[in-house]
This record gives structure tokens, sequence and C-alpha cells, in this order.
């Protein structure tokens, strides 16, 4: 059963549920909750993709993601490039609740996807990293402290 709004108003206020921070009014939509990008991105580093031939778990490649803040004036994500932007809010839902995480639709008329959107653990716990891929052949800007995607909330029983 997906939660309305009311019902995750209450689980909130009760501590059920706990986000931080959290602005009900900006936040708090008919059926979900709007999550937003922290100051956090990460890429790969520029000057090793003429080495980069393959992704590969066992390559070490996999664990030299740059860290960059996003300044007041945005970052550029660039047509067909990946990023990774963790979410501003720490999540918390007892082990009774599953989170489905979903890309707001203003992104998607932007050509920006997120290609991690699906469920969360019963009883997950901590920021989200948003998995962020620009389809378009226009750069798309991102904010700090934007809303990109949003949580629905579903108990079980």
């Amino acid at each position: 059963m997906i939660l309305r709004q009311e019902q995750i108003k209450q689980l909130i206020k009760i501590g059920s549920i706990e986000i931080t921070p959290f602005d009900e009014e900006l936040q708090l939509q008919p059926s979900s909750v709007d999550i937003r990008t922290s100051e956090r991105w990460y890429r790969y580093p520029k000057e090793l993709e003429p080495e980069l031939q393959i992704l590969d778990p066992k390559n070490p490649y996999m664990n030299i993601l740059e860290r960059e803040y996003i300044s007041d004036s945005g970052i550029v994500v660039e047509p067909k490039s990946f990023i990774l932007v963790d979410s501003y809010e720490y999540i918390k839902v007892p082990e009774n609740i599953a989170v489905h995480l979903q890309q707001k639709f203003r992104l998607v008329k932007m050509g920006l996807q997120l290609i991690n959107g699906g469920w969360l653990e019963h009883g997950f716990e901590g920021t989200v990293t948003l998995c962020l891929y620009n389809t378009n052949e226009f750069p798309v800007r991102l904010f700090k402290h934007m809303p990109v995607a949003q949580l629905f909330f579903a108990k079980s029983d």
C-alpha cells in the first residue's frame, strides 16, 4: 500500500519515518516526498578518460571517483555525461516500510535520467546516491538543494 500525504506526515511526526532536513511545505507532495541534491557530486576524472577503456568491478578505477562541490551557480551536466549526486536528505524508515525512488518529471523533460530509480529496501537508512545521465543534446544545469527525485513509501505487513 502506497502511503498518502497525511499518512506520511503522521509517520514523520511520530518519528517512524525520518527525513533530515525536511521542509514539509516544500517537499511533501500528495503521495510522495521530494528529495534534493546535496552540494556533493562525483565523476570519473577527466584526465583518465583516454586510459579508461572499460569499467570493471575488479578494476581499481572504480574507486577513484572525484568529489566536487556544486557552487551557487550550479553544475553543468554535459550531453551524454554521467554523474553521481548525493541526496541532501538523510532518510531512515522502519522495517515495515520500503521506499520507491523516482525522478521528477521536470528532469525528464530536460533529458536528465535517474538511472538508479526503483526500490530501496525495507528499513533503509542513509543518504541516497542519485545516478544521473544526460540523454539530451544540450547541457543541463543542476543546483544544490534542487528537487530531483521523489520518494514513495509503501507499507508492508
